[in-house]
């Protein structure tokens, strides 16, 4: 029976009878929870008697956790649904790849042909009836009464795997026919399309017999693409396992992107400063903490304030400031979770890891400090991702430590695998540099000399990680056992002294606390920093204030920056005006030492793109081939595409742009469509996208079209520049025809 106005159902007999609360409604079935909590399925009964159903545990059958049910009259029947999503929920986001389908399709006919074998068939397979658990393995609601047979079985899975492959529900038209599966997937297999076609009957291809010609079919369809493609069959270990409960969650897609679009831009690449540089000036947060830290006194002794991406990654390497994003990016995805208090602690440890692995290749001499950072900070990835991703677990392994386990033996006995392990195999997964995820492994109880950058960098990582956990222990003797223990263990190979390792130590923990707050990482009560600053004779009580002073270098940049979000107005703004005038010193600097011209162009195009707040920034240049003009490079909303459709023909028509670049005239369009201009506005830049108010500046050298500068806004009348704020984009232009001439030879 049912309370529509609690949303309960009775199911089962008698004394047995369960009290289901009903969630939601999805494709015609109920998610629902027992009186003890647990998930459950309630779908429409077909007659199965629940005592005689199939007690299957490895296939994708599921069995009836009670007899039948009653909603509004009609029988209906509950289904265990344990932890994860249904496969509707997870095709909401995309469609699957043409593998997974294939491969859970294969999973769902098994769990069919397994059924069959116990006397019973399968029903209509959609995907609300399909689970998908926290490893990725389907259980599926759908079984018949022993002895019928359904007609429409076959064509439910040929629909299942229309759903999956295209992410849209299998649903005909006025006419009865269904979407061409070409029209809908890019490169589809004909293949596999014709397979797809069978299952659904449709007219001119013969169709299948049965279930287990369809398996058959995708069978042989499988070993043909692992054949071809070389397909690994899925990894069942306990780290492959694990690796699928993160990829699932909804937290992970994010940080993979993040993580692997800075570690992808590889050091020999030509353009890695436009890669890296578009990368961060995404993420405005991200922007201004590198800038700060940048400006901080860590890399103070650079000199000068640095203003733009484009500048600090001149100043202080590409190696650096990669580096720097990627230790950011990780932090700050990180922080950001429900158990965020504990969270921050860990990666505040990670953190003061990462600058004694610092400190440790300074004093050894390692030419890239900032590599071993890195290393530091990604060598507790496994512990981060365990405590993020697998709280309970992490509570499990805390229990057994508390009762004198090791934590590394902790950790294998819970997880599967070894901190080390899990940390290698997500990095592997994000592309991460071979000796970045060589760093990630626990060193020898005796290392052996270093004889590569990897050995360096791992030597580095354990031995931040050891000095770590050794300066924040609680008593006195219980530091001094550790520091001695890294000595023994990691003086020797890092040619380091005991004198030189406390030094390390000191200089680190100084670090640490001058740049916990632009991490985000502010002393709390307790924790790794107040323990820092509790050993440096300083009061926990202000720690935040006191670390946040150490951002001062910088606060022009930030407030600029904050500015810069913010709409445009008509008057000279001070903040605008500094950021330009900033650029200037900038380039000036820049033009008396040596340069490569597209760093400095980048570095103009940033700041004009950070500063006036833009949607879009770019430089074009005259092409002879095409005779255009066409987009070399820039900053802002789908910029490559519209890079791609930026080309000003160089002919004779009357337009705004070949007005401008004839007259060598610097002009601000404040609405394309305005009467006495829309006439002027020529077809290939309303085709391309542009914004509907833009700022045109030639780059015009001895009488001859070079290119020019173009930015631009969504909203009419947006953007809008004082006197002086469009003098210093005069200046800087008039700069870029400077950097050129020296570039070009006479």
């Amino acid at each position: 029976m049912t309370d529509p106005e609690i949303g309960m159902v009775t199911t089962g007999r008698g004394m047995d009878e369960t009290v289901y609360t009903l969630i939601a409604d999805e494709g015609g079935v109920w998610h629902a929870h027992g009186e003890d909590g647990r998930p459950a399925l309630l779908v429409p009964d077909p007659g199965l008697d629940a005592e005689l159903s199939p007690q299957d545990a490895g296939h994708a059958v599921m069995l009836p956790l009670d007899g039948a049910a009653e909603i509004d009259g009609e029988p209906w029947l509950a289904y265990r649904w344990g932890e994860g999503q249904s496969l509707a929920s997870r095709l909401q986001s995309m469609p699957l790849e043409r593998g997974e389908a294939v491969q859970l399709a294969l999973r769902l006919l098994d769990g069919a042909a397994h059924a069959r074998l116990m006397g019973y068939s399968l029903g209509w397979i959609t995907a609300e009836r399909v689970l998908l658990d926290r490893d990725g393995r389907p259980k599926l609601a759908a079984l018949l009464p022993k002895g019928e047979v359904s007609e429409d079985a076959l064509r439910g899975m040929g629909e299942l795997l229309f759903h999956m492959l295209t992410g849209q529900l299998a649903v005909p038209n006025e006419r009865g026919e269904l979407p061409a599966l070409a029209d809908l997937i890019v490169d589809l297999d004909p293949r596999l399309e014709l397979i797809v076609q069978r299952a659904l009957g449709e007219p001119g291809v013969p169709p299948f017999e049965h279930l287990l010609a369809l398996r058959a079919a995708l069978t042989d369809y499988q070993a043909e693409l692992a054949a071809l493609d070389g397909v690994p069959e899925e990894d069942e270990s306990p780290a492959g396992l694990l690796l699928r409960r993160i990829e699932r969650t909804e937290d992970f897609p994010a940080l993979s992107r993040a993580i692997g679009a800075i570690g992808r831009i590889a050091d020999g690449d030509t353009e890695r400063l436009q890669s890296l540089a578009t990368v961060i000036l995404r993420d405005f947060s991200l922007t201004n903490k590198v800038l700060r830290l940048a400006n901080s006194a860590s890399y103070g002794q650079f000199g000068g304030a640095i203003s733009t991406i484009s500048r600090a990654v001149m100043v202080l390497g590409f190696g650096t400031v990669k580096s720097l994003a990627m230790s950011l990016v990780l932090i700050e995805q990180l922080s950001n979770h429900t158990h965020a208090i504990e969270l921050k602690d860990e990666v505040a440890k990670a953190f003061f890891a990462s600058l004694l692995a610092r400190k440790l290749a300074e004093k050894s001499g390692y030419r890239d400090v900032e590599e071993a950072r890195v290393s530091g900070m990604f060598h507790l990835l496994g512990r981060l991702l365990t405590l993020f991703y697998f709280h309970a677990e992490a509570l499990e392994i805390q229990q057994l430590v508390r009762e004198g386990e090791r934590d590394d033996i902790a950790a294998r006995r819970i997880l599967g695998i070894s901190y080390e392990e899990l940390g290698m195999g997500v990095a592997k997964g994000w592309n991460l540099p071979g000796k970045l995820i060589s760093s990630m492994a626990a060193e020898d109880p005796k290392p052996k000399p270093p004889r590569h950058d990897a050995d360096w960098l791992r030597l580095f990582a354990n031995a931040g990680s050891s000095l770590m956990r050794a300066t924040l222990a609680e008593s006195e003797p219980e530091r001094f056992k550790g520091f001695l223990q890294v000595r023994d263990q990691f003086g020797e190979p890092m040619r380091l002294s005991e004198r030189e390792l406390r030094v390390a130590v000191d200089d680190a923990a100084r670090e640490a606390l001058r740049e916990a707050s632009i991490f985000g990482l502010e002393a709390q009560g307790s924790g790794a920093l107040a323990r820092l600053r509790q050993l440096a004779g300083l009061p926990v009580a202000g720690a935040a204030g006191a670390a946040a002073g150490s951002g001062q270098p910088a606060a022009a940049v930030a407030t600029a920056a904050e500015a810069a979000a913010s709409p445009p107005a008509a008057p000279d703004r001070p903040e605008v005006l500094e950021a330009l005038a900033s650029c200037v010193q900038d380039v000036t600097e820049t033009l008396v030492a040596d340069f490569r011209l597209n760093d400095l162009l980048r570095m103009i195009l940033e700041t004009l793109f950070r500063s006036l707040a833009v949607d879009r920034v770019l430089i074009a240049t005259r092409s002879v081939q095409r005779n255009a003009i066409v987009g070399r490079f820039g900053f802002g909303e789908n910029i490559e595409d519209f890079l791609a459709r930026f080309a000003l023909p160089l002919d004779e028509t009357a337009d705004v742009f070949r007005v401008t670049l004839s007259k060598n005239a610097d002009v601000l369009i404040e609405d394309v469509d305005s009467t006495s201009i829309r006439e002027r506005i020529p077809a290939w830049f309303r085709q391309a996208g542009a914004g509907k108010t833009f700022l045109l500046m030639p780059v015009v050298i001895d009488k001859k079209i070079v290119g020019l500068f173009y930015a631009d806004r969504a909203k009419p009348g947006s953007l809008r520049l004082g006197q002086k704020e469009l003098a210093l984009c005069k200046t800087l232009r008039n700069q870029a025809i400077l950097a050129i001439r020296q570039k070009t030879p006479s």
